[in-house]
């Protein structure tokens, strides 16, 4: 299913913007991915976009897992059901979180004491928590293919931010945090402090300083950071082309 589509049927339900879903779609399309991981799926509408990806390359699958009882009107079920894509993509249900279906994921795939890599792409789009993200990261690095990609959604996502919608994220319980807890950007801390100088990713590129941060496992002495900005262009976010500026980084692995 092409991307206009793909939009036109899921493309007002929430949670990833027009810009993010065609960059997915594109992405899963040019390197024809076939195996994809989704942490976190809310309604599923990032599901339904990969699955139309899929399904435009003639096969793979994305799993995608979340909590047994989220709650989310439409839910991925039924947006894939619509969209005829139930095929492309697998639902897991879990009571606790995504940290114990990776355990077991680690364990299906193990085989004579070693992880045999599964996945071309993974996104983390979860709780946004330094504990539960941050060891979603060491166990998805053990199922991802060399020359795949991560992607953690909410760079710059605070609890205190969140604080005047809700008073918990995901079982987290706002006020029970410290304030450093609830003020610092804990997926940016996650990426910053663990996937950049782990010795097997070495492509970083981060969105604006506040939404999405991907990571390449390709192992290199010399790692490279590109930031992108987006800018404003006529009440849409979009890549402007003369006002979109790009800054990178090189520097020597720790």
């Amino acid at each position: 299913m092409q991307f206009a589509e793909i939009h036109r049927r899921v493309g007002r339900v929430p949670f990833i913007t027009a810009k993010h879903a065609r960059e997915l779609y594109d992405m899963i399309v040019r390197e024809r991915m076939a195996e994809i991981l989704e942490l976190g799926i809310a309604h599923g509408t990032a599901t339904c976009t990969m699955a139309a990806a899929l399904e435009e390359l003639g096969g793979g699958k994305v799993t995608a897992v979340d909590l047994a009882d989220a709650g989310f009107d439409p839910s991925a079920e039924e947006q894939l059901a619509s969209c005829g894509l139930s095929a492309y993509a697998g639902i897991v249900r879990m009571k606790t979180g995504y940290t114990w279906f990776l355990h077991d994921e680690i364990r299906r795939q193990t085989r004579d004491g070693v992880c045999q890599p599964k996945y071309d792409l993974c996104i983390i789009d979860g709780p946004k928590n330094w504990t539960i993200d941050g060891c979603a990261f060491f166990l998805v690095d053990k199922l991802l293919k060399p020359g795949g990609w991560i992607i953690f959604d909410d760079y710059g996502w605070t609890y205190a931010a969140a604080d005047a919608g809700r008073t918990a994220t995901d079982g987290i319980t706002h006020r029970e945090l410290s304030e450093a807890e609830r003020t610092t950007p804990q997926i940016r801390e996650v990426f910053e402090l663990l996937v950049v100088p782990h010795p097997s990713y070495s492509n970083f590129v981060v969105y604006d300083h506040r939404d999405w941060a991907m990571a390449q496992k390709v192992a290199s002495s010399e790692k490279i950071y590109t930031t992108r900005y987006l800018a404003e262009h006529q009440g849409l976010l979009g890549w402007g082309a003369a006002a979109a500026k790009r800054a990178a980084q090189k520097f020597q692995a720790r």
